[in-house]
């Protein structure tokens, strides 16, 4: 099978890309965000209610902790059956909603938990606190926080 990032190994902007290395962080918000925003609508389990976008449902639930990849937590960074990365979220009725990787193809899934090691290395910081700092840039953006700080100076 021949599947760009499939072995490790594609192209990125007429570049060869041998994994995570050519990746930016702004490329991992964008497909993060991408990946999350397929998931909507949904509704909270218990109480019902509707989240039409990720923007209702940032704004509707309280994040709980550091987001979690299992995979990594175990030590696999190319998972066959991935386990996932979960960020999850309290509803105002008190039910824990989750985020989750799955559905991600394994290709991006495994870019991503690459970046994700070599990153969090890098940084000198657990593997948590790096998925708490994308999920921030993702929450500033969606919820368009970056523009108001802008807006105000």
């Amino acid at each position: 099978m021949n599947l760009p990032g499939f072995d490790g190994t594609a192209y990125h902007s007429g570049r060869l890309n041998t994994g995570a290395a050519l990746m930016t962080e702004d490329e991992v918000v964008e497909i993060v965000l991408r990946h999350v925003e397929r998931k909507f609508p949904m509704a909270c389990s218990a109480c019902g209610h509707p989240f039409a976008s990720l923007k209702e449902y940032l704004e509707y639930t309280n994040h709980l902790g550091n987001p979690i990849s299992y995979d990594a937590e175990a030590g696999d960074w190319r998972p066959w059956k991935p386990v996932g990365t979960l960020s999850y979220a309290n509803c105002r009725c008190g039910t824990t909603l989750s985020l989750s990787s799955h559905g991600m193809g394994l290709p991006t899934l495994w870019r991503l938990l690459q970046w994700a090691r070599t990153e969090s290395s890098r940084r000198g910081i657990s593997m948590g606190e790096l998925l708490r700092e994308i999920r921030t840039r993702i929450d500033r953006q969606v919820l368009n926080l970056e523009e108001e700080v802008l807006t105000r100076k």
